[in-house]
């Protein structure tokens, strides 16, 4: 047997190896994101808001319900779209696979397709499993904690004429607590369940999640060189809708400003805790390589 020959075989049962451990791979990676977008989906549905006392001295949940700036679907279709839509351009510009790019390396197309899919499979499967977590720790802690919104006494409209405020103690008064459960509201069950899940905030927690991973994805893997203020601009007005976000759920008085600090805080530590932790990988890998193979250390020559 020519020696040739040998080497070829060996180098085709290499990558044969190689595209198994990456297939179990990704598997596992997608049974991970379903399991965890699964457990969110039993606390949505199945766990409920915890029922909390007031005073009548709390005069910030007695805000009118107003009609929200940015409803969930709105935040949900651009923190969602918006990165993936990104992500995807990045990896084609990275890959050289857009109209009029030079291929520099004189890569085969099987070999840029290769690499564009193995880098966008990882963004974007480091993208939904941190939308998965976000989604998740954001209901546990609505539900746990069970914090009124300003708008609650609107939306559940209980009969404020027959609530006794003030309970006579030794030396004066004090307000008495007052339950929100049973009969209390007159509303419907399903909107006053929604008055009771303040804290932390979904929009600012999604909206900040979702932008903070965008500007560090293109800190890692955008490299303009010439028109090197394209980039800063998307991440400004990344920064931008998140912060409208988090400040419109606080004009709208469907959240305090703690909540939606509350929101923003989570949603940036997963993003960072994605990007800087569990896909580091963003970073240790060149765009100008030949191709990435997230399996060798970038150390390694890939041939």
């Amino acid at each position: 047997m020519p020696l040739s020959n040998f080497n070829f075989d060996t180098e085709t049962l290499s990558q044969k190896i190689r595209l198994s451990k990456r297939l179990i791979q990704t598997i596992i990676d997608f049974i991970v994101i379903v399991i965890i977008f699964i457990i969110f989906i039993i606390v949505y549905y199945r766990l409920e808001p915890r029922i909390r006392y007031f005073t009548c001295d709390e005069s910030e949940i007695f805000m009118p319900n107003r009609q929200e700036t940015l409803p969930y679907w709105a935040v949900a279709l651009y923190a969602t779209l918006g990165p993936i839509l990104i992500i995807i351009f990045i990896e084609l510009l990275n890959a050289k696979l857009l109209p009029l790019q030079k291929n520099p390396n004189n890569l085969s197309l099987k070999q840029r397709m290769r690499k564009f899919f193995i880098c966008l499979l990882h963004a974007l499967s480091l993208f939904v499993l941190g939308i998965a977590i976000t989604l998740l720790l954001t209901e546990i802690g609505k539900r746990w904690v069970g914090r009124l919104r300003p708008n609650f006494i609107d939306v559940c409209k209980p009969n404020l004429t027959s609530l006794e405020c003030i309970q006579p103690v030794k030396k004066g008064y004090v307000y008495r607590p007052i339950y929100t459960g049973g009969n209390f509201c007159t509303a419907d069950k399903e909107l006053v369940d929604g008055a009771r899940v303040s804290f932390p905030s979904g929009h600012a927690s999604y909206s900040w999640y979702s932008m903070t991973f965008l500007i560090i994805y293109l800190e890692a893997r955008l490299f303009l060189l010439r028109l090197r203020f394209i980039k800063p601009l998307i991440q400004l007005i990344a920064f931008i809708a998140a912060f409208v976000t988090f400040l419109s759920r606080i004009s709208d008085y469907h959240h305090r400003g703690s909540d939606a600090i509350g929101g923003m805080v989570l949603g940036i530590v997963i993003a960072l805790a994605m990007t800087l932790f569990v896909g580091r990988v963003l970073w240790e890998y060149e765009v100008e390589k030949p191709y990435t193979d997230f399996d060798l250390k970038p150390t390694q020559s890939i041939d």
